[in-house]
């Protein structure tokens, strides 16, 4: 996408997008190829799908509290759908994210060594995006993992990536990056 704000999502239906802002700040494809794991990843898990139906059963959820609340006053379904709100999007939806971010995290990972991409660019390219920046808001108040959280996570997995990245370098008759 033609945007200098840097970012990458996917769409429902496989659709994943890179804004021009994210291929500047990378420093290679090394580190492209990690964000596309990450977002093929969320493709291949169908993440997408599984936000749409937690936040229809949210919704639900909703309709049965205005329901059961219709007798009440109006401060007390003010207070009940506020609490309800605030509930289920620190307790389920931000949760359900981060936990969707972290598995798409591994496995996008494991994608881009596969593919004979050096899995370090990942904590490279994490790095900038943290930038040396300390998070403002606490990590149960968002959608994705703290970075840091997120670079110990990658660091944690990357045995594993790197021999998925030698095993396909030689596959390829290549030889890979120390």
């Amino acid at each position: 996408l033609d945007s200098p704000q840097v970012n990458a999502f996917a769409m429902p239906g496989g659709y994943t997008y890179v804004t021009r802002g994210l291929l500047a700040l990378a420093n290679n494809e090394a580190e492209v190829a990690a964000v596309m794991g990450h977002e093929i990843a969320h493709v291949a898990f169908r993440h997408s799908n599984k936000r749409i139906s937690q936040a229809m059963g949210i919704a639900l959820g909703g309709v049965i509290l205005n329901t059961a609340m219709r007798n009440k006053s109006s401060t007390d379904r003010v207070l009940a759908t506020g609490a309800y709100g605030v509930g289920t999007t620190v307790g389920m939806a931000l949760p359900f994210s981060r936990s969707q971010e972290r598995e798409a995290d591994h496995r996008g990972l494991f994608y881009a060594a596969m593919a004979g991409y050096d899995p370090r660019a990942a904590i490279s390219f994490w790095k900038k995006m943290q930038g040396g920046k300390k998070r403002k808001m606490p990590e149960f108040l968002s959608t994705h993992p703290d970075p840091g959280n997120r670079i110990e996570f990658l660091e944690a997995n990357m045995e594993h990536a790197l021999g998925l990245y030698r095993e396909a370098k030689l596959a390829r008759g290549e030889k890979p990056n120390p």
